[in-house]
């Protein structure tokens, strides 16, 4: 899949870290503002395949559930890592 430059900076966004910080520290306030960001900017640049997730951890953010939250959260990164190297991969081979 080619992406465009915003979708790009969606997927380097420090906005994964960020909520990875606020779930480990249950930071629920900041986490939920955070994957609400992450949220909306997904669907402003077209990138989908995150939209399950996302509301997965809204749903265990509104629960309190690190543990579940850390789950989904660690099937997001992986997801992101994927297409970063995609990106990557593509670039090197122009």
């Amino acid at each position: 899949m080619n992406y465009s430059k915003e979708q790009i900076e969606f997927l380097k966004s420090l906005d994964f870290m960020k909520l990875g910080q606020a779930i480990n520290r249950g930071q629920w306030q900041a986490a939920a503002m955070t994957i609400r960001r992450l949220d909306m900017r997904a669907k402003e640049v077209e990138i989908a395949e995150f939209e399950k997730n996302f509301t997965g951890i809204r749903q265990c953010i509104n629960r309190k559930d690190g543990n579940e939250a850390k789950q989904i959260l660690a099937i997001v990164v992986n997801k992101r890592a994927r297409c970063l190297n995609a990106i990557s991969n593509n670039d090197k081979s122009i």
